[in-house]
């Protein structure tokens, strides 16, 4: 009798820690899907509290989506570009795609600076640094060329074994273009060219204002110059204010250099 007891006893607590235990997985499960269904916002939101500006971004690129707002607030017109990701902690599923399509995983993130006359290189270098101290996606640097031109360039990020690790830029590749005259479009697609096959990693241009780029041109060339001298010299020809965002596709592992207009 004490040996049935017993049993009974030891599956009354077996059930009762398989309740627990399906109660645990269930609130995990509904915590993650919460979290992934945690609507991103369109663009971050600006709030100043007496001398102190906060911006709070909530995008799968939560980095570039801060230098929009800091363009539309200060006018500084910064390019930014992707390191690859190609580890699965940097990388989501896009809800709702079909086929199912990588995204990066990045989340929310917000920062704070002082509003009164901020300085635009030590607020980019503020940011940058938060960012890289936070767990979203990607690692990077402030670079500003000689001109003051500032670029927010992507330099590593986790690699397949979980550890971060430094990345080749693509737009630091020293490029030789005979020196023509071309459209704008042209050029753009002929540094895309180089770069595709001086690095073996697509690069292609995609969203931009083509009737403008058709439009305009260039005479353009040199021997060993970054690539990404090359493509602001491009963009300075014409006249407009433009700026880049290459963005990486984790699907394609290749590059969509997009180019917009301040205006736009």
């Amino acid at each position: 009798m004490a040996g049935i007891l017993g049993r009974i006893v030891i599956c009354m607590k077996l059930t009762k820690w398989g309740m627990l235990l399906s109660i645990w997985v269930a609130f995990q499960a509904s915590s993650q899907t919460t979290q992934n269904l945690r609507p991103y916002l369109k663009e971050a939101t600006i709030t100043q509290t007496g001398k102190i500006v906060r911006i709070d971004a909530n995008s799968h690129r939560p980095l570039a989506q801060i230098l929009d707002a800091l363009r539309q607030k200060y006018g500084w017109v910064v390019e930014y570009e992707d390191p690859q990701y190609v580890s699965s902690i940097d990388l989501v599923t896009e809800p709702g795609s079909n086929p199912q399509s990588q995204i990066p995983a990045g989340a929310g993130f917000s920062v704070e600076f002082p509003a009164t006359a901020p300085d635009q290189e030590k607020t980019l270098r503020l940011v940058v640094d938060s960012y890289n101290h936070s767990k979203n996606p990607g690692r990077f640097d402030v670079r500003r060329n000689t001109q003051g031109n500032f670029f927010v360039v992507g330099t590593s990020a986790h690699d397949e074994k979980g550890g971060i690790s430094p990345q080749q830029v693509l737009f630091d590749l020293p490029l030789t273009l005979p020196s023509e005259e071309r459209t704008i479009t042209e050029t753009v697609n002929l540094i895309c060219q180089e770069i595709t096959s001086q690095s073996h990693t697509a690069v292609t241009l995609g969203v931009s204002p083509r009737s403008l780029l058709d439009r305009a041109t260039v005479k353009l060339g040199g021997g060993k110059v970054p690539a990404r001298e090359l493509l602001l010299q491009s963009l300075t020809a014409t006249r407009h204010t433009l700026y880049w965002r290459l963005l990486f596709d984790p699907d394609s592992k290749g590059y969509l250099l997009s180019i917009h207009s301040t205006g736009s």
